[in-house]
C-alpha cells in the first residue's frame, strides 16, 4: 500500500456514510441526503410505562397482589378499549370478575372469566382478558400452597 493515509480516509468516509445512511458509492447530492436521512424520532406525549412490580422482592400478602393486579389491570383495559372499538359507538359499561389460581410458584393457572358477577358479556374481551391473566407472576406463597383469588374488575370509557 503506497498511500496509507488515503486508505484510512476511504476507510472513514465509508463509515460515515454508512452511519448516515447512505450506501457505499451512492450519491450524496442533498436531494439524496433528505430522502436517506433517518426521519427524527418523535417524542410521544404518552409516558413510558414503567417496569412491571418486582416480585421476587415482594411478601405474598394481600397488597402485593393488588398492586401487582393495579399494574396490569392496565392491559385488561386495553382489552375493553379494542372490544369498543370494533363496536362503533355503542359504549357499553360494566364489571367483569376473574377468577385464577396462584399455583405454589407464583404462576397464574386457571384463569377464567366468572358468568356469575360479570355484567360485560364479550367473548373476545374474556379470551383477552384471560391472556393477560395468564401472563402474569406473582410472589410465591411461602409455604408452597396453591390460592385462589377472585378479582373484579370495573371497565368504563376513557378514550
Amino acid at each position: 500500500m503506497k498511500h496509507p493515509s488515503i486508505a484510512v480516509a476511504v476507510v472513514l468516509a465509508s463509515g460515515l456514510a454508512l452511519a448516515q445512511g447512505t450506501k457505499k458509492g451512492a450519491s450524496t447530492s442533498p436531494d439524496t441526503q433528505a430522502a436517506e436521512a433517518p426521519a427524527p424520532e418523535k417524542k410521544s406525549a404518552v409516558p413510558t410505562r414503567p417496569q412491571p412490580p418486582d416480585v421476587t422482592r415482594m411478601p405474598f400478602t394481600p397488597d402485593s397482589i393488588r398492586e401487582v393486579m393495579r399494574y396490569y389491570s392496565r392491559d385488561i383495559q386495553e382489552c375493553y378499549e379494542e372490544v369498543l372499538a370494533g363496536k362503533g359507538s355503542k359504549v357499553e359499561e360494566g364489571r367483569i370478575l376473574t377468577t385464577f389460581t396462584i399455583s405454589p410458584d407464583g404462576f397464574v393457572r386457571d384463569a377464567k372469566v366468572a358468568q356469575a358477577g360479570t355484567t360485560l358479556k364479550n367473548e373476545r374481551l374474556n379470551q383477552c382478558v384471560v391472556n393477560v391473566l395468564i401472563s402474569i407472576n406473582f410472589p410465591p406463597p411461602p409455604d408452597k400452597r396453591a390460592y385462589p383469588i377472585e378479582y373484579p374488575f370495573n371497565l368504563k370509557a376513557i378514550k
